[in-house]
């Protein structure tokens, strides 16, 4: 990963983040006794997308761009 730009780097760790917050979502509920077909989640994923996938890419370019960088924003 040496070799890509910072802002690169930064989005492969924003979504290597994103993607283990939502596996760790997930596990509770398992634990907890609520399992979620898959389906079901790529739905409620593709609604929320629709809806606020503008301002979330807009906010995590900002993200990306800025020098001091941290995944914990």
């Amino acid at each position: 990963m040496e070799n890509l730009s910072p802002e690169v780097q930064a989005l492969i760790t924003t979504i290597v983040y994103l993607d283990c917050r939502m596996e760790a979502i997930l596990q509770l509920l398992a634990e907890r006794g609520i399992l979620l077909e898959p389906k079901e989640v790529r739905a409620a994923a593709h609604k929320i997308h629709s809806i606020q996938g503008e301002v979330k890419r807009h906010q995590i370019a900002c993200r990306i761009k800025d020098p001091n960088f941290d995944i914990g924003y």
